[in-house]
């Protein structure tokens, strides 16, 4: 933004006369500081943005509630803007009197570094920040509004970006700014279409559009030789307007541009006249034909293609929906030899592939839905011992028919390959190429007929490809799941150098026949994840195993017991989440490990207890779900659990009470869902030290909550969720918790208002949903309006 945005013709000289007075005085004291400066800079744009729009809205809002409120608000921002203003005056005026024998600017600058400025400093920051955070929301929610005429009116303006804003509509007076040089509207997503006579600014020599919906260039940009666009799309369809040889004359296109509805060119020759051969600043082209079912004319679309040529330096070109049977001579001849990306998508009728590995500069390669290849074979590296010399990553994915890799006769291929994605290509067979250098990271999904030895990988992912075999050589990562896998442990002794495994498997699929998971053959894993294991009934561990530190444990519907004596063997593990086990009774003999932090048990309908006196002191956070037989909580818990933070307890119908001795001093957080009973006891749970400061109370069965001393003052965070019963709140029970901050109030049918007595005056946001009666009562004008008055923040 140029300085005659802020010295010219604003709309509105109230916030002109503020900005320059907080400039002003905000460069006093912040002298010298460039990240200062920038903030002032930001808050001035987005006065500004806000600005823009103001005029325009005081005509709107009296036949648009929207923009009424819209208005109020930024009212408020502009009021916010003058108190600090004031502030910052009297803060000067105080540190003035230190300097009145100081004549020098620089020695009025010494007073400002008095102590009292020195905080004051850290304040002022704070609350402009503030500011530009409300007037950023501001900009964000100006959608209501189109951007007014008045805009014509800044007539020396020289730059205007308007990124990121939700206009839907750029006024035509905008053609007036005979001044404007750059034009930015990057990111307006609501954006359609630009001015029709935007050809008229014969300044403008820098023109943005990217990610907008705006889908067709207006008349006459061509006339401006000078000009640079950026934009992301262009739509290609029937009319004159949007044929595809507007694009011609726009040689200064810049950056990125994606061609769609290719399929709409009817004559060759128009794609020829686009001349993108000749656009030199292009450096990452999509070129897209959009399917709607109609016949596809092969012929005509490979002549499309042959004459849209891009420049040679093109860098990034993708390839969607092309038609064709083959793909195009300057692909083919491999005339883009700055290539760096590369993606072919939904080719269907294309029978082969061009040479690709002769491209020196080809880091990433996308091939994906060509129905019609069988085999890729040595024509696809291009007969060198050296092809795809540079490329990183390499996907196939959505080849229905390919059958064929045959890559023996290639040697020293893929010297820099670091990942490998295969996807969806049932009816791959054979052998994978063998590569020079283990991979960082191989996935192959959905290749039920791949067999033979997957290469080397230090990450490696697997999913229904039950035929590949695995070298664990070097392997570090190992990620397997779905159907038709084999016995993963019945051929090897384990991998030393795994250190992290997880298995994913459907438990209708019997074809993994692990009752017991040899964990002793795994001596580095630092995480183990099994789930869907149908005939998993434990994991044997005879020796310590020093570095397990996540241990989890879903869908494994035979499992009956977790490692004997793991509080010894298992002296590194931190987390244990335990899922949908139906068969696990109890935890084993001498507890939990000692570092233990974590402990997840959801869907465990056996399990009765907790082991006596079994928890690790390092416990922090704790989950239990869904475990009906459970009747207790561990005893001494407010003295075994000295670092315990977080409990959540949901639908466990036995637990009526929380331990004697009460719950940990030092738990900030609680979430309760369906223990009506244990809700009824928290009275007793919290002795006269509580640092609870965040609680959550969900489906709880009561008419009237919460009762007087129920809930320990240190609250600051209150939810009350998911209560079909609940009529009325218990004003006593609330008037105790002074430091109430945060009140959630959510589907609860029946509440029909608020306590006679009101609210805490120290609540500052008030959160109200799917409570119909309740929130009729607190809309403006309702009866529990005053009520929440003191409130700052209504969320209904």
């Amino acid at each position: 933004m140029t300085a005659e945005m802020f010295k010219g013709a604003l709309v509105s000289s109230f916030v002109q006369i503020t900005m320059d007075n907080l400039a002003s005085r905000f460069m006093d004291i912040f002298r010298g500081n460039k990240s200062n400066k920038k903030q002032l800079s930001n808050l001035k744009v987005k006065l500004l943005a806000v600005d823009v729009v103001a005029d325009d809205a005081e005509q709107k809002q009296f036949t648009d509630g929207r923009v009424r409120e819209w208005l109020l608000q930024a009212k408020d921002a502009v009021f916010d803007a003058e108190d600090l203003l004031e502030e910052i005056d009297h803060a000067l005026s105080k540190t003035q009197v230190e300097a009145q024998s100081h004549s020098t600017a620089t020695k009025v600058w010494n007073s400002l570094k008095s102590p009292f400025l020195s905080s004051f400093k850290n304040e002022i920051e704070s609350r402009m920040e503030k500011l530009i955070e409300k007037l950023e929301d501001l900009e964000t929610r100006s959608h209501v509004l189109e951007l007014p005429d008045s805009v014509g009116n800044l007539e020396h303006l020289r730059s205007l970006d308007l990124s990121r804003t939700h206009i839907k509509k750029l006024s035509e007076s905008i053609c007036s700014l005979s001044n404007l040089q750059i034009l930015k509207l990057n990111y307006c997503w609501c954006l359609e279409e630009l001015p029709s006579n935007l050809h008229l600014i014969t300044t403008l020599c820098r023109l943005e559009f990217s990610c907008t919906k705006v889908r067709k260039v207006p008349p006459g940009l061509e006339e401006l030789k000078n000009l640079k666009v950026r934009m992301d799309i262009f739509k290609v369809d029937h009319s004159m307007e949007s044929g595809i040889q507007r694009l011609g004359k726009l040689n200064n296109l810049h950056e990125s541009l994606d061609i769609q509805g290719l399929q709409d060119i009817e004559n060759p020759r128009d794609a020829l006249k686009a001349d993108l051969e000749n656009k030199t600043h292009l450096m990452w082209l999509a070129l897209v034909w959009e399917r709607t079912g109609n016949s596809i004319d092969s012929k005509r679309e490979e002549d499309v293609i042959e004459n849209l040529k891009p420049p040679k330096n093109l860098k990034w070109l993708s390839i969607f929906n092309y038609g064709g049977k083959q793909l195009p001579n300057w692909l083919l001849e491999n005339s883009l030899w700055n290539m760096v990306l590369l993606k072919l998508d939904g080719c269907e009728s294309c029978q082969r592939l061009p040479p690709l590995g002769l491209l020196p500069f080809l880091n990433d390669l996308h091939i994906s839905g060509f129905d019609e290849i069988v085999s890729i074979d040595v024509d696809f590296h291009g007969n060198n011992s050296s092809s795809f010399q540079s490329l990183e990553r390499l996907e196939f994915s959505n080849m229905r028919q390919w059958e064929k890799w045959e890559c023996q006769a290639v040697t020293g291929a893929f010297p820099n390959l670091r990942i490998l994605y295969i996807k969806d290509c049932p009816k791959l067979k054979g052998q994978l190429p063998e590569l020079p250098a283990p991979l960082e990271t191989l996935e192959i999904r959905d290749c039920q007929q791949l067999e033979g030895f997957a290469p080397r990988a230090l990450e490696l992912n697997l999913h229904n490809c039950g035929k590949v075999q695995l070298d664990w050589a070097t392997m570090e990562w190992l990620r397997m799941g779905g159907q038709h896998m084999k016995a993963l442990f019945s051929e090897r002794d384990g991998s030393h150098t795994l250190y992290e495994l997880k298995i994913e498997h459907s438990i209708n699929d019997d074809s993994v026949f692990v009752s017991i998971f040899p964990l002793d053959s795994f001596p580095a894993l630092e995480v183990l994840t099994l789930s869907g294991l149908n005939n998993l009934q434990m994991i044997s561990l005879d020796q310590a195993h020093h570095h397990l530190k996540d241990l989890i444990i879903s869908k494994c519907p035979k499992l009956e017991s977790l490692p004997g004596s793991m509080h010894m063997l298992l002296p590194s593990l931190t987390r244990l989440c335990i899922e949908d086990c139906p068969r696990l009774e109890s935890f084993p003999d001498g507890g939990l490990p000692s570092n233990m932090v974590s402990l997840i048990i959801k869907d465990c309908p056996r399990l009765e207890s907790f082991p006596d006196g079994g928890f690790s002191s390092n416990l922090k956070y704790m989950t239990i779900v869904k475990c009906s037989k459970l009747e207790s909580l561990p005893e001494n818990m407010h003295t075994l659990l000295p670092s315990f933070m977080s409990l959540c307890i949901e639908d466990c119908p036995r637990l009526e009470s929380f331990p004697s001795g009460g719950l940990p001093s030092n738990l900030n957080e609680m979430t309760l869902k369906n223990c009506s009973r244990l809700v009824g006891s928290l009275k007793g749970a919290f002795r006269d030290c509580s640092y609870l400061g965040r609680l959550s109370i969900k489906e709880l069965d009561a008419k009237r909550f919460p009762e007087e001393g129920l809930l320990p003052a240190s609250l600051t965070d209150l939810t009350i969720s998911d209560c079909p019963n609940l009529e009325e709140l218990d004003y006593k029970g609330l008037s105790q918790l002074s430091s109430l901050q945060s009140f959630t109030l959510e589907c609860c049918p029946k509440l029909h208002c608020l306590p006679e007595q009101g609210l805490p005056q120290s609540i500052s946001y008030l959160c109200i949903g799917c409570c119909p009666l309740l929130e009729q009562r607190c809309q403006k004008g309702g009866k529990d309006r005053e009520k929440i008055a003191h409130i700052q923040y209504i969320d209904l």
